[in-house]
């Protein structure tokens, strides 16, 4: 392991060596009004997902980099291993957390530069809006940092931020966030709430904040698991958080208890627009960057931020069906899910009902699963087409059960009064008696198809 400190350029060193594929610069100028995202989008129409970077993004000098989280491939290169190593990898780092440590300001390029108040322009920075209505340019990638005043736990997690003016930006802070319950402790107090707002880090450590943990677990902890290193940290200027070392753009700032503002749409996860509310506003007093920041956008609706949004959370729904089932072999939230309302997870049979028993589990575990379904170990959940074809094959309509008024979560378009929706969970593996012998075709498995068509 390299002793280099991990950052978002790190990252895009790595990424460089990969095919187009995965990797794509764009020179021409470019409008970060739609036209980005609308370049982003067309390629997705084709089934292509790149990580992209910006060089030439109109009226800022800053790059852009977006779409990093839209391929597991990309996300498994984070953590430093091939794909299909990265579920059992990201599971098994999870629990070994590593505790950050502090670093002297004259060791973090994040305080190459620094503004403070009148500086401060926010609209300089060169903020994608994403969607025909959203309300306008949002950070989508951007980290936010604050501290439980009860426990002292510090919580990090990612937030819709809406540059509202120079100096302030609109927040949504969904009910069931830790965000949200800290907030309300600030509030209940008549106290405002620190945040440093983190834009641009490795991928690995964004993954690691967003991991499904307890209020009482320190994210930034999960991070340094994941990187297997401390996350280097360092002390803000104006409030009394940490934020990492080696990122590249932090704004701090205050949430006050009793200011609201209008926040919203913007395209949500779900494909939808997420509601206009009255929300939070945060006002910021302090910017610290490097001297030649990139600018990390989140491509919000897309896979993107659907994968980034749901892979963190499989660790917890894991851990909890292994419970139900020891033999669990692989879990996945599909973008045909959003990653977020459908799970397919293989499992190795040994009891008639154990599958059903297993979506129960995971509806427990995380409370956006809406379908669950449940196949055999030789499925390639990260195929449709297969899981698709192993409902058709495997399962009868009564192997197929729903759960009634459930909690689900608001962002779900169909959700009845607010949050609650139906649940169904799908056995489709092959029943353990009776079921006929599935058609093989010998030498498949190991023939070497260049030997024969060198092309492919």
């Amino acid at each position: 392991m390299s002793d280099e400190p991990l950052s978002l350029r790190t990252y895009l060193e790595q990424l460089r060596q990969l095919p187009p594929t995965e990797f794509v610069r764009v020179e021409k100028e470019i409008s970060p009004v739609h036209e980005a995202c609308a370049l982003m989008d067309a390629l997705e129409k084709q089934n292509r997902r790149p990580a992209f970077l910006f060089a030439n993004v109109r009226g800022s000098a800053l790059p852009v980099v977006s779409n990093i989280f839209a391929s597991r491939r990309r996300m498994a290169l984070a953590l430093g291993v091939a794909e299909n190593q990265f579920s059992a990898t990201l599971f098994a780092r999870e629990a070994q957390r590593i505790p950050p440590e502090i670093v002297a300001a004259s060791a973090a390029p994040v305080k190459q530069v620094i503004w403070r108040d009148d500086e401060i322009d926010l609209r300089r920075f060169p903020a994608f809006t994403h969607h025909a209505d959203d309300a306008g340019a949002y950070i989508t990638g951007g980290l936010m940092a604050i501290r439980d005043p009860e426990t002292g736990v510090r919580n990090v997690g990612v937030y819709r931020h809406w540059i509202s003016s120079a100096r302030t930006l609109g927040i949504h802070l969904s009910e069931s966030s830790h965000a949200n319950l800290i907030y309300a402790k600030y509030c209940a107090r008549r106290q405002a709430m620190p945040v440093a707002i983190t834009i641009g880090y490795h991928p690995a450590f964004y993954l690691g904040v967003l991991s499904f943990v307890g209020l009482e677990v320190d994210e930034v902890e999960v991070a340094g698991a994941l990187m297997q290193r401390p996350v280097p940290l360092v002390p803000c200027e104006t409030v009394d958080l940490q934020v990492p070392a080696h990122a590249e753009i932090v704004l701090e700032g205050f949430i006050a208890p009793d200011e609201r503002a209008a926040e919203g749409p913007i395209g949500e996860y779900s494909g939808t627009y997420g509601y206009q509310d009255a929300a939070p506003v945060i006002r910021i007093h302090t910017i610290t960057m490097r001297r030649d920041p990139i600018w990390l956008d989140i491509f919000a609706g897309h896979p993107d931020h659907q994968l980034l949004g749901g892979t963190p959370r499989l660790a917890s729904t894991y851990r909890a069906v292994r419970v139900a089932c020891p033999l669990v072999r692989e879990i996945y939230m599909p973008t045909a899910g959003v990653g977020r309302y459908i799970c397919y997870i293989a499992i190795k049979k040994r009891f008639e009902g154990e599958a059903k028993n297993v979506a129960c589990a995971a509806f427990g575990a995380d409370p956006f699963i809406k379908y669950v379904v449940v196949v055999d170990e030789d499925v390639n959940i990260f195929d449709d087409s297969e899981v698709l074809q192993a409902i058709a094959l495997r399962s009868r309509a009564d192997s197929f059960f729903m759960i009634e008024r459930a909690k689900g979560h608001s962002t779900d378009p169909v959700a009845l009064d607010e949050y609650l929706t139906h649940k169904i969970g799908i056995d489709a593996t092959r029943p353990l008696k009776g079921y006929p012998k599935e058609i093989a075709v010998p030498g498949a498995e190991t023939i070497n198809v260049k030997d024969y068509l060198p092309e492919f």
